[in-house]
Protein backbone atom coordinates (compact mmCIF):
# COMPACT_ATOMS: atom_id res chain seq x y z
CA UNK A 1 0.00 0.00 0.00
CA UNK A 2 1.61 3.12 -0.91
CA UNK A 3 2.69 5.91 1.61
CA UNK A 4 -0.91 8.01 2.38
CA UNK A 5 -0.38 11.60 3.11
CA UNK A 6 -3.38 13.26 2.93
CA UNK A 7 -4.36 14.16 6.53
CA UNK A 8 -7.86 13.03 6.65
CA UNK A 9 -7.09 9.47 5.35
CA UNK A 10 -7.44 7.58 8.44
CA UNK A 11 -10.80 9.59 9.92
CA UNK A 12 -12.13 8.48 6.76
CA UNK A 13 -10.95 5.15 6.17
CA UNK A 14 -12.15 4.59 9.94
CA UNK A 15 -15.95 5.95 9.85
CA UNK A 16 -16.05 4.11 6.34
CA UNK A 17 -15.18 0.82 8.24
CA UNK A 18 -17.23 1.61 11.46
CA UNK A 19 -20.31 2.84 9.97
CA UNK A 20 -20.58 1.14 6.99
CA UNK A 21 -18.42 -2.21 6.77
CA UNK A 22 -16.61 -1.04 3.51
CA UNK A 23 -12.83 -1.77 3.85
CA UNK A 24 -11.75 1.00 1.29
CA UNK A 25 -8.68 0.46 -0.99
CA UNK A 26 -6.10 2.36 0.14
CA UNK A 27 -5.33 3.81 -3.47
CA UNK A 28 -8.77 4.47 -4.70
CA UNK A 29 -9.38 6.84 -1.23
CA UNK A 30 -6.21 8.67 -2.18
CA UNK A 31 -7.39 9.42 -5.23
CA UNK A 32 -10.66 10.12 -3.84
CA UNK A 33 -9.45 12.41 -1.15
CA UNK A 34 -7.15 14.32 -4.07
CA UNK A 35 -10.36 14.99 -5.97
CA UNK A 36 -11.71 16.86 -2.67
CA UNK A 37 -9.45 19.73 -2.60
CA UNK A 38 -7.33 22.03 -0.33
CA UNK A 39 -10.53 22.39 1.10
CA UNK A 40 -12.88 19.47 1.88
CA UNK A 41 -16.46 19.64 3.30
CA UNK A 42 -16.93 18.40 7.00
CA UNK A 43 -16.09 14.66 7.67
CA UNK A 44 -19.42 13.64 7.71
CA UNK A 45 -20.25 14.94 4.00
CA UNK A 46 -16.93 13.38 2.80
CA UNK A 47 -17.79 10.14 4.19
CA UNK A 48 -21.37 9.99 2.56
CA UNK A 49 -19.50 11.09 -0.57
CA UNK A 50 -17.20 8.33 -0.36
CA UNK A 51 -19.88 5.69 0.71
CA UNK A 52 -21.74 6.56 -2.43
CA UNK A 53 -19.23 6.60 -5.01
CA UNK A 54 -18.21 2.90 -3.44
CA UNK A 55 -21.41 1.95 -4.08
CA UNK A 56 -21.58 3.19 -7.53
CA UNK A 57 -18.34 1.56 -8.13
CA UNK A 58 -16.43 -1.87 -8.72
CA UNK A 59 -15.49 -2.73 -5.36
CA UNK A 60 -12.96 -4.87 -6.77
CA UNK A 61 -10.90 -1.84 -7.40
CA UNK A 62 -12.87 0.40 -4.57
CA UNK A 63 -12.58 -2.26 -1.55
CA UNK A 64 -9.34 -3.56 -0.24
CA UNK A 65 -8.93 -7.55 -0.47
CA UNK A 66 -4.98 -7.18 -0.53
CA UNK A 67 -4.15 -7.95 3.42
CA UNK A 68 -4.43 -11.57 5.40
CA UNK A 69 -6.66 -9.55 7.94
CA UNK A 70 -9.41 -9.10 5.13
CA UNK A 71 -9.91 -12.95 4.42
CA UNK A 72 -12.94 -12.55 7.04
CA UNK A 73 -14.36 -9.85 5.13
CA UNK A 74 -14.36 -11.99 2.03
CA UNK A 75 -16.05 -15.04 0.31
CA UNK A 76 -13.99 -17.85 0.68
CA UNK A 77 -12.35 -19.13 -2.36
CA UNK A 78 -13.59 -22.09 -2.92
CA UNK A 79 -17.12 -20.65 -1.90
CA UNK A 80 -18.63 -22.19 -4.90
CA UNK A 81 -17.44 -25.86 -4.57
CA UNK A 82 -20.59 -27.99 -4.59
CA UNK A 83 -19.22 -31.02 -2.40
CA UNK A 84 -18.60 -28.54 0.78
CA UNK A 85 -22.17 -29.89 1.83
CA UNK A 86 -22.91 -26.66 4.41
CA UNK A 87 -20.52 -23.59 6.12
CA UNK A 88 -20.78 -20.23 7.51
CA UNK A 89 -19.25 -17.20 6.48
CA UNK A 90 -16.93 -15.71 9.34
CA UNK A 91 -17.19 -12.21 9.01
CA UNK A 92 -19.19 -9.44 7.58
CA UNK A 93 -18.92 -9.60 3.76
CA UNK A 94 -19.73 -6.80 1.79
CA UNK A 95 -20.29 -8.10 -2.23
CA UNK A 96 -21.87 -6.74 -5.86
CA UNK A 97 -24.86 -8.10 -7.65
CA UNK A 98 -23.54 -9.23 -11.44
CA UNK A 99 -27.08 -10.48 -12.05
CA UNK A 100 -30.45 -11.63 -11.15
CA UNK A 101 -32.88 -13.93 -11.87
CA UNK A 102 -36.54 -14.28 -11.02
CA UNK A 103 -36.98 -18.11 -10.71
CA UNK A 104 -40.35 -17.90 -9.12
CA UNK A 105 -41.72 -16.50 -12.85
CA UNK A 106 -41.66 -18.46 -15.97
CA UNK A 107 -39.20 -17.20 -18.17
CA UNK A 108 -41.59 -16.99 -20.84
CA UNK A 109 -43.54 -14.53 -18.39
CA UNK A 110 -40.70 -12.55 -17.74
CA UNK A 111 -40.24 -12.36 -21.87
CA UNK A 112 -43.83 -11.45 -22.45
CA UNK A 113 -43.33 -8.59 -19.65
CA UNK A 114 -40.33 -7.17 -21.40
CA UNK A 115 -42.46 -6.89 -24.62
CA UNK A 116 -45.45 -5.43 -22.89
CA UNK A 117 -42.61 -2.25 -21.61
CA UNK A 118 -41.74 -2.27 -25.14
CA UNK A 119 -45.11 -1.82 -26.73
CA UNK A 120 -45.58 0.82 -24.30
CA UNK A 121 -48.03 -1.21 -22.52
CA UNK A 122 -48.44 -2.03 -18.59
CA UNK A 123 -50.74 -4.55 -16.56
CA UNK A 124 -52.82 -3.13 -13.63
CA UNK A 125 -55.02 -5.99 -12.27
CA UNK A 126 -56.28 -7.56 -15.04
CA UNK A 127 -56.43 -4.20 -17.26
CA UNK A 128 -53.84 -4.22 -19.90
CA UNK A 129 -53.39 -0.19 -19.90
CA UNK A 130 -51.60 0.74 -23.10
CA UNK A 131 -49.56 4.22 -23.45
CA UNK A 132 -50.68 6.57 -26.10
CA UNK A 133 -48.30 9.79 -26.87
CA UNK A 134 -50.94 12.51 -28.55
CA UNK A 135 -49.72 14.41 -31.02
CA UNK A 136 -51.54 17.90 -30.85
CA UNK A 137 -51.65 20.73 -33.76
CA UNK A 138 -50.43 24.11 -33.35
CA UNK A 139 -50.33 26.99 -35.33
CA UNK A 140 -47.12 28.25 -36.98
CA UNK A 141 -46.19 32.01 -36.24
CA UNK A 142 -44.93 32.94 -39.33
CA UNK A 143 -48.65 32.83 -40.75
CA UNK A 144 -48.47 30.48 -43.79
CA UNK A 145 -50.92 28.40 -42.20
CA UNK A 146 -49.72 25.49 -41.80
CA UNK A 147 -49.45 23.18 -38.59
CA UNK A 148 -46.51 22.09 -36.32
CA UNK A 149 -46.65 18.97 -34.45
CA UNK A 150 -45.85 18.78 -30.54
CA UNK A 151 -46.34 16.07 -28.08
CA UNK A 152 -47.70 16.94 -24.54
CA UNK A 153 -46.41 15.87 -21.67
CA UNK A 154 -49.66 14.34 -20.52
CA UNK A 155 -50.65 11.41 -21.92
CA UNK A 156 -53.94 9.14 -22.70
CA UNK A 157 -54.49 5.30 -21.46
CA UNK A 158 -56.87 2.80 -23.18
CA UNK A 159 -57.80 -0.09 -21.31
CA UNK A 160 -58.14 -3.98 -22.56
CA UNK A 161 -59.68 -4.99 -19.44
CA UNK A 162 -61.68 -8.24 -18.47
CA UNK A 163 -62.43 -7.56 -15.05
CA UNK A 164 -64.51 -9.61 -12.82
CA UNK A 165 -67.11 -6.54 -11.03
CA UNK A 166 -66.24 -8.90 -7.72
CA UNK A 167 -62.76 -8.77 -8.12
CA UNK A 168 -61.91 -7.21 -5.03
CA UNK A 169 -59.88 -4.12 -4.54
CA UNK A 170 -57.33 -5.73 -2.66
CA UNK A 171 -56.34 -8.69 -5.24
CA UNK A 172 -56.35 -5.16 -7.47
CA UNK A 173 -53.89 -4.15 -5.60
CA UNK A 174 -51.66 -7.33 -4.86
CA UNK A 175 -51.38 -7.54 -9.06
CA UNK A 176 -50.58 -4.03 -9.06
CA UNK A 177 -47.42 -4.56 -6.65
CA UNK A 178 -46.86 -7.31 -8.89
CA UNK A 179 -46.35 -5.20 -12.12
CA UNK A 180 -44.25 -3.14 -11.07
CA UNK A 181 -41.47 -5.27 -9.19
CA UNK A 182 -40.77 -9.14 -9.43
CA UNK A 183 -41.73 -11.20 -6.64
CA UNK A 184 -39.05 -13.86 -6.80
CA UNK A 185 -37.43 -16.07 -5.52
CA UNK A 186 -34.41 -14.58 -7.06
CA UNK A 187 -31.10 -16.18 -7.82
CA UNK A 188 -28.28 -14.08 -7.97
CA UNK A 189 -24.86 -13.83 -9.22
CA UNK A 190 -22.80 -12.18 -6.35
CA UNK A 191 -18.50 -10.86 -6.21
CA UNK A 192 -16.80 -9.92 -3.72
CA UNK A 193 -14.12 -7.64 -3.37
CA UNK A 194 -11.15 -10.43 -4.52
CA UNK A 195 -12.99 -10.91 -7.67
CA UNK A 196 -14.46 -14.23 -6.14
CA UNK A 197 -17.81 -15.06 -7.76
CA UNK A 198 -20.78 -17.47 -6.01
CA UNK A 199 -24.23 -18.20 -6.87
CA UNK A 200 -26.80 -16.49 -3.95
CA UNK A 201 -30.23 -17.67 -3.49
CA UNK A 202 -33.02 -15.55 -1.61
CA UNK A 203 -34.82 -18.36 0.80
CA UNK A 204 -37.17 -15.71 2.32
CA UNK A 205 -38.44 -12.65 0.37
CA UNK A 206 -35.93 -9.54 1.38
CA UNK A 207 -37.05 -6.16 0.51
CA UNK A 208 -35.20 -4.33 -2.80
CA UNK A 209 -34.33 -7.77 -4.11
CA UNK A 210 -36.34 -8.02 -7.52
CA UNK A 211 -36.25 -6.99 -11.04
CA UNK A 212 -38.39 -3.59 -11.70
CA UNK A 213 -40.25 -2.06 -14.35
CA UNK A 214 -37.45 0.09 -15.61
CA UNK A 215 -34.87 -2.61 -15.07
CA UNK A 216 -36.99 -4.93 -17.96
CA UNK A 217 -35.84 -2.66 -20.95
CA UNK A 218 -32.78 -0.40 -21.98
CA UNK A 219 -33.50 3.06 -20.65
CA UNK A 220 -35.13 5.06 -24.17
CA UNK A 221 -35.90 8.53 -23.19
CA UNK A 222 -38.14 10.20 -25.37
CA UNK A 223 -38.83 13.82 -26.48
CA UNK A 224 -40.05 14.77 -22.81
CA UNK A 225 -37.20 13.29 -21.31
CA UNK A 226 -37.04 10.21 -18.23
CA UNK A 227 -39.30 7.83 -19.73
CA UNK A 228 -38.93 5.33 -16.28
CA UNK A 229 -41.28 4.99 -13.86
CA UNK A 230 -40.88 7.44 -10.83
CA UNK A 231 -38.83 7.25 -8.20
CA UNK A 232 -41.80 5.97 -5.89
CA UNK A 233 -42.81 3.23 -8.21
CA UNK A 234 -38.57 2.19 -9.22
CA UNK A 235 -38.38 -0.42 -6.16
CA UNK A 236 -35.92 -2.93 -7.82
CA UNK A 237 -32.28 -3.21 -7.32
CA UNK A 238 -29.64 -2.55 -10.07
CA UNK A 239 -26.66 -4.76 -11.62
CA UNK A 240 -23.69 -3.56 -9.18
CA UNK A 241 -25.83 -3.24 -6.45
CA UNK A 242 -24.12 -4.01 -2.83
CA UNK A 243 -25.15 -6.58 -0.72
CA UNK A 244 -23.92 -6.77 3.14
CA UNK A 245 -23.99 -10.56 4.14
CA UNK A 246 -23.67 -10.68 7.90
CA UNK A 247 -21.74 -13.39 10.21
CA UNK A 248 -23.39 -17.00 9.69
CA UNK A 249 -24.75 -16.83 6.50
CA UNK A 250 -25.12 -20.20 5.39
CA UNK A 251 -23.58 -21.55 2.06
CA UNK A 252 -24.84 -24.65 0.84
CA UNK A 253 -23.18 -26.85 -1.57
CA UNK A 254 -21.79 -23.98 -3.27
CA UNK A 255 -24.75 -21.30 -2.70
CA UNK A 256 -25.20 -18.82 -0.70
CA UNK A 257 -28.70 -18.62 1.28
CA UNK A 258 -30.20 -14.95 1.34
CA UNK A 259 -32.57 -14.44 4.27
CA UNK A 260 -33.59 -11.06 5.93
CA UNK A 261 -31.72 -11.56 8.99
CA UNK A 262 -28.60 -12.12 7.24
CA UNK A 263 -28.66 -9.86 4.15
CA UNK A 264 -28.74 -6.26 4.16
CA UNK A 265 -29.21 -4.32 0.73
CA UNK A 266 -27.27 -1.26 0.51
CA UNK A 267 -27.88 -0.11 -2.86
CA UNK A 268 -25.71 1.28 -5.67
CA UNK A 269 -25.57 0.75 -9.26
CA UNK A 270 -22.65 0.51 -11.89
CA UNK A 271 -24.09 2.23 -14.72
CA UNK A 272 -22.18 0.41 -17.84
CA UNK A 273 -23.08 -3.40 -15.83
CA UNK A 274 -26.46 -2.26 -15.60
CA UNK A 275 -27.10 -0.68 -19.20
CA UNK A 276 -25.45 -3.49 -20.71
CA UNK A 277 -27.97 -6.26 -18.68
CA UNK A 278 -30.74 -4.43 -19.51
CA UNK A 279 -29.73 -4.87 -23.52
CA UNK A 280 -28.71 -8.39 -23.10
CA UNK A 281 -31.24 -9.59 -20.70
CA UNK A 282 -34.67 -10.49 -23.44
CA UNK A 283 -31.88 -12.67 -25.18
CA UNK A 284 -30.48 -14.36 -22.53
CA UNK A 285 -34.13 -15.13 -21.36
CA UNK A 286 -34.79 -16.62 -24.21
CA UNK A 287 -31.51 -18.17 -24.60
CA UNK A 288 -32.77 -20.51 -21.23
CA UNK A 289 -35.79 -21.09 -22.74
CA UNK A 290 -34.50 -22.56 -25.91
CA UNK A 291 -32.06 -24.53 -23.69
CA UNK A 292 -34.78 -25.88 -21.40
CA UNK A 293 -36.65 -26.84 -24.89
CA UNK A 294 -34.04 -28.63 -26.31
CA UNK A 295 -33.05 -30.57 -22.94
CA UNK A 296 -36.76 -31.56 -22.93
Amino acid sequence: MPSHHHPLFEKVSLALQTKHHLTVDGRWLEEFLATRGANPPPLPALVSTAQFRILASDITTSLSASSPEQDGLLLPADVADVNVKSRQLSGTVIVQVLDVLDVGSSKWSQVEAIERVERGEEVRGREVIRTIDIMEEEGNNDGSGGVTLTRPPPTITTATTTTNPTTSAAMTSSFASARKISVGPHKLIIQDARGTKAVAFELDRIPKIGISVSALVPFLPGPQGDSRPSSQEDFGMFIGCKLLLKPGTMVRRGMVMLQPQNCVVLGGKVEAWDKKWKETRKQKLNDLIREEFDAS
